[in-house]
């Protein structure tokens, strides 16, 4: 008995494994490209092909030098509905943080965008999409990341600071001259 129950227990995991498929992309694999913009943003460009049927889940993961903000989109395209490479988002997250998921009229296309996301620098940032695929399924997406300007001041500024602070002390200073008012009668 005891046997029988390891076995079934065995041949459950062992489908349950061969359902879901589960892929972890970097920076700089073939399937997340990244290039780096003016001013430290960053774009990128992501997809998977060829999804077998059942669920997946795909992580995909970068690193920044600095932090800022993150957008993106994430998108599938089918013939119709009933295709055999159709591809449903069950979730598309970017650092836990969920994006909105719509649907065409018809529903064979899907789209999960998301704006202004905290992405902190030299943490391992997270875009993890899960869905189900009929067999052959592909989606594609891109990224933008824009760095947050400090609010540490550049040396032209804290000079200029400094200056108004002494016009402001010798003003204050000076010796003022009395100002009278004489009335007429």
């Amino acid at each position: 008995m005891k046997s029988l129950v390891a076995i079934t227990m065995a041949a459950a995991a062992a489908l349950g494994a061969v359902s879901a498929e589960a892929a972890t992309y970097p920076v700089g694999s073939p399937n997340f490209q990244a290039t780096a913009g003016p001013n430290g943003t960053f774009s990128g460009a992501f997809r998977v092909e060829g999804l077998k049927a059942g669920t997946f889940t795909d992580t995909f993961t970068f690193t920044l030098p600095t932090n800022g903000l993150g957008s993106g989109t994430v998108t599938t395209s089918v013939t119709d509905l009933f295709s055999a490479n159709d591809l449903d988002f069950t979730s598309v997250t970017i650092n836990d943080i969920a994006a909105t998921i719509t649907k065409t009229a018809g529903g064979a296309f899907e789209v999960a965008f998301i704006n202004n996301v905290p992405i902190v620098a030299g943490q391992l940032n997270k875009l993890v999409v899960t869905g189900l695929s009929r067999g052959n399924g592909a989606y594609g997406g891109q990224a933008t990341f824009t760095p947050v300007n400090s609010a540490v001041p550049e040396p032209a500024t804290w000079a200029m600071m400094i200056m108004g602070f002494g016009v402001v002390g010798y003003a204050m200073r000076r010796r003022r001259t009395a100002v009278r008012f004489s009335q007429a009668i």
